[in-house]
């Protein structure tokens, strides 16, 4: 099969639907745009693509003409803002979803800037907004760009309509909708399309809904953002939740309730005719993240973790939905191992944390937890290793496969419920180094985060350090923290750099906290104020941000200033000679 069509010499008749994203068009399913494009087109659709159009001319988005039925807009695997800039709101000097790593190739705020770009030039089109930027930026949000509340991007863009979360089936839907009928009747009549947010001025027809507190409300008292977040997340968290509204300057944002995949579903994904290649309009430039991504595969969405500063919960779901062993075994066997550049080594098998996979929730409800481990294991998890274990096996075991390595992280409290997994993990996944993600060591900190205590992480690491001996290996954890997280002090910061000393620790990468959409700890960044609790947060911000980050990496010549400084504040300078 070819490549989808990029400009009018490919197509013969009018397309039904034009999908423009800022990443570079890389035909393979860990790209959200084209697996959403493969599957209209499975539809019977007509699909072409526009990637990392120059948004300071018309001339890209001319390329394929005026859709049939609509645009549909992206800002590709990440938020733009956050590809674009840095925790200390830098300009990013690199992109890895663009060719030769460059930044700026895609705008601030994409999904904006690119939807009006559509309405100036294609008047009366329909645009329809997904990706990751709109999914979390469906309610009215706080953006730490900004350093404000904006309104939810429906009213911002000026789109016609949000896909959210995992959205394959919702957009097919959408394009048979219109197909069927006018497409002012669908986005009038708002048809309950799971998935999908629309903005409406009438509400008389919808029924046992969630009213949050208005646009207007959130973004003048943070007591009411808090109230709202605490709302929609929770609601969030049930398996059948209702539809959410919120009001905004006289209009309704109504957005109805998600619809998880099955398995099977989520498997004929992986069936669809990817040309598993970056296309040619790249030859001889590299793509960094199809460096990583064509030797690994995805064994399941949707993460139960509920760490605080994480939004993946709010995108793909609480609740995991796994593809079988064969649908995996068959895309190893009839494509990684197939490549002409492939030498026995599969980089990942996983998801946003690799050892939840096929572990389910039994209760048919689910429920309002934010975790279901965190701070103890819930009863109605299911969460066995032994199918993850099998699939591994049988997968390493594979013709042409040499390697295959754990790569996409682990919930090592999750692990430790199981030793034969950890064993099965170390002596045959492990490249040398696994990553694993402790965040801090202060309990008051991790309370924030919804991490487990310090404890956890030693246990798994003297588990890890043993079975590593045992199978004559040298390997090493590489351990992730986060600095200036709510509720971090400068003082919590120097217990986590004497722990990193104590323990011959020395970090290269710190996560200094980003607040980005939808995020707990973005909840209490901007409002001081726990959602759940309602208690006050101390929120570390403008200098001390930077102090905190350097006393986690004092062994860094540019940090020995802020390091100094830092203890310096806290009246510790008899221990500069320590640190540094």
């Amino acid at each position: 099969m070819p490549f989808l069509p990029i400009n009018k010499s490919e197509i013969k008749d009018q397309l039904d639907i034009i999908i423009i994203t800022g990443d570079a068009y890389i035909d393979h399913p860990s790209f959200g745009p084209v697996i959403i494009a493969r599957y209209l087109e499975a539809y019977g659709f007509k699909v072409g693509i526009i990637a990392q159009p120059d948004w300071k001319s018309d001339k890209d988005f001319l390329a394929l003409g005026k859709p049939r039925l609509f645009f549909g807009v992206t800002a590709g695997n990440l938020d733009s803002m956050v590809a674009n800039y840095t925790a200390s709101k830098k300009i990013r000097r690199t992109d890895m979803y663009t060719p030769d790593n460059k930044s700026g190739h895609r705008p601030d705020r994409a999904t904006i800037v690119c939807t009006s770009k559509i309405k100036h030039l294609f008047p009366g089109s329909l645009v329809v907004l997904g990706g990751v930027e709109a999914s979390l930026r469906r309610f009215a949000h706080y953006d730490y760009w900004d350093d404000k509340v904006r309104r939810a991007l429906l009213f911002d863009s000026k789109a016609d309509m949000l896909v959210y979360g995992m959205g394959e089936k919702a957009i097919v839907e959408i394009a048979k909708q219109l197909s069927e009928t006018a497409s002012s009747r669908l986005i009038a009549t708002s048809q309950l399309i799971p998935n999908t947010s629309v903005i409406l001025k009438d509400l008389s027809h919808l029924k046992n809904y969630l009213l949050l507190p208005s646009f207007e409300e959130v973004s003048t008292d943070k007591k009411k953002y808090s109230e709202a977040f605490k709302l929609y997340y929770t609601e969030g968290r049930k398996k059948h939740p209702k539809i959410i509204i919120q009001p905004c300057m006289g209009r309704y944002l109504v957005v109805f309730p998600p619809k998880l995949m099955e398995s099977k579903e989520l498997e004929e994904i992986f069936k669809l005719p990817f040309m598993y290649e970056p296309h040619p309009i790249y030859q001889g430039k590299h793509i960094p993240a199809w460096d990583f991504v064509k030797f690994s595969t995805i064994s399941h969405r949707g993460c139960f973790g509920g760490c605080s500063f994480c939004a993946i919960s709010q995108h793909q779901g609480k609740y995991i939905v796994s593809r079988s062993q064969k649908s995996i075994e068959d895309e190893v066997k009839n494509v990684i191992t197939k490549r002409k550049d492939f030498k026995g080594t599969i980089l990942d098998i996983g998801g946003p944390t690799a050892n939840m996979y096929m572990m389910k929730c039994t209760k048919e409800e689910g429920c309002t937890r934010a975790s279901c481990i965190y701070p103890a294991i819930c009863h109605q998890l299911t969460y066995s290793h032994k199918p993850l274990i099998k699939m591994l096996k049988t997968v390493r075991n594979i013709a042409g496969v040499k390697h295959l390595f754990s790569n996409s992280g682990i919930r090592y409290d999750l692990a430790m419920q199981d030793t034969e997994y950890i064993k099965e993990l170390v002596e045959h996944h492990i490249s040398g180094q696994l990553s694993v993600a402790p965040e801090h060591v202060c309990e008051e900190v991790l309370l924030t985060m919804g991490k487990p205590g310090i404890e956890k992480f030693e246990e798994f690491r003297k588990e890890f350090n043993k079975v590593s001996k045992q199978s004559g290996k040298e390997q090493y954890l590489i351990p992730y923290f986060i600095s200036s997280h709510p509720g971090a002090t400068l003082e919590h910061a120097l217990k986590l750099a004497l722990f990193l000393k104590k323990n011959h620790m020395k970090i290269e990468q710190v996560q200094n906290f980003t607040p980005t959409p939808m995020t707990i700890s973005t909840c209490m960044y901007y409002t001081g104020i726990d959602p759940f609790t309602r208690k006050q947060v101390y929120v570390p911000k403008g200098e001390e941000r930077t102090l905190q980050k350097a006393l986690l990496q004092p062994h860094l010549p540019k940090n020995k200033r802020e390091v100094i400084k830092a203890l310096t504040i806290l009246g510790k300078r008899n221990l500069i000679n320590t640190l540094l």
